[in-house]
């Protein structure tokens, strides 16, 4: 063997240990990274067992240096940030984790919930949804979807969202609550009737609720009902001006105006601002032919509702039944204005034209008048339209 062929071999040798031995360091500064990725993962769950997220937090920016891929260790960093109430911090962590893997249910639901708790519903949804794409089992996503859908008053879907729920908790008093506000808003009244009814047979019955099932019983048509489910709500929560006044309202609307005075009466005793109390007792009294004593109560609605048809067409009634022809037939002009489309606004205006000696307007006020009625007659005698079979 030739000198020089000996140097071949030797430089090739060398260089195939040197190789080796740099493979074998790798092997062993990889396996040393891994160590100490465990070992801050031990220290940052122990730490977060104690509930103590400062330090909990340095052990998963200490993993981050070592693996700034861990989709992981985003996700818990986040957890650390946010039981801080460093917020902002904590979403960016978790936005991390959802870039390095769009799949993290973890993350996509951390968001999402803080999202709703801030009350950006509109933020919250996608990340909800994505969360329940890869998760459809997590209650606490779905839960959050439907507070999120009703804030965006996506009621229809929220609605679907809160029905899967119910079929595992039925008796869920807070899933219960969100159903009847989202059936409520959809005016399913009925529906949500039965389900305050629901919620009412369990513990913890409150003012607001008996006031919310009354509110359904009414829409449903049933006043009656729903006067007795205010009746209970006042006796809950018996200075509860808002809820006095729905007793009141109801009494009005059933025609008991003697028990309807009695607390509209006491709404405004508590309270002498109180326009919508205000407005029905003035309009009571108005039906009652004491127009002196509607007026000031009138007043005070149309000045807090000045763009309502009722509170102006009322005023305008009281002004011209006490002799103020002038400011009766301004009020009266200023209701139709609002709601061209009801044929009584016409007809008062009409009237109140002729006594103030406007005979022109007032002919053309009467006319109009009898066309709208005449036009609801017909349309009330046509039969509905069927689709095509």
């Amino acid at each position: 063997m030739t000198r020089k062929f000996r140097r071949l071999i030797s430089g090739s040798l060398f260089a195939i240990l040197s190789v080796a031995a740099a493979h074998s360091q790798g092997a062993v500064a990889d396996n040393q990274r891994l160590q100490d990725v465990q070992g801050h993962y031990r220290l940052a769950q122990s730490f977060e067992q104690k509930s103590d997220w400062a330090a909990a937090e340095r052990e998963w920016r200490e993993v981050l240096k070592l693996a700034p891929r861990d989709a992981r260790a985003w996700t818990n960093l986040g957890v650390a940030l946010n039981k801080q109430n460093k917020t902002v911090e904590a979403v960016d962590a978790w936005q991390h984790a959802i870039e390095i893997d769009p799949q993290l249910a973890g993350a996509l639901f951390n968001i999402g919930l803080v999202r709703v708790r801030e009350q950006r519903y509109g933020e919250a949804v996608p990340f909800l949804r994505r969360a329940l794409a890869v998760a459809p089992d997590n209650d606490g996503a779905r839960r959050a979807l439907a507070l999120a859908l009703v804030g965006t008053e996506q009621f229809r879907e929220a609605t679907r969202e809160i029905a899967r729920l119910l079929r595992d908790s039925p008796r869920d008093a807070q899933l219960l609550e969100l159903a009847a506000e989202s059936l409520m808003r959809q005016r399913r009244f009925g529906e949500a009737a039965t389900i305050l009814k629901r919620r009412l047979a369990l513990d913890n019955e409150t003012s607001r609720l008996w006031a919310q099932y009354g509110d359904a019983l009414d829409g449903d048509n049933r006043t009656t009902e729903a006067l007795d489910a205010y009746k209970r709500a006042v006796k809950l929560e018996p200075d509860s001006t808002i809820t006095r006044y729905g007793l009141g309202y109801l009494y009005w609307k059933l025609y008991r105006y003697d028990e309807a005075e009695r607390e509209l009466s006491e709404v405004l005793r508590r309270d002498e601002h109180d326009a919508r109390a205000a407005f029905t007792l003035g309009d009571l009294y108005l039906t009652k032919h004491d127009a002196n004593r509607a007026l000031p109560l009138l007043k005070l609605a149309a000045s807090a509702y000045p763009n309502e048809f009722d509170t102006r067409f009322a005023l305008g009634r009281a002004l011209m039944q006490t002799g103020d022809v002038r400011a009766g037939v301004e009020e009266l002009r200023a209701a139709v204005r609002l709601d061209e489309t009801i044929a009584d606004g016409h007809y008062q205006l009409g009237r109140a034209l002729m006594q103030a000696g406007q005979a022109e307007e007032a002919k053309r006020e009467l006319n109009r008048a009898t066309e709208l009625h005449n036009s609801k007659r017909t349309s009330e005698r046509l039969p509905s339209l069927k689709s095509p079979q």
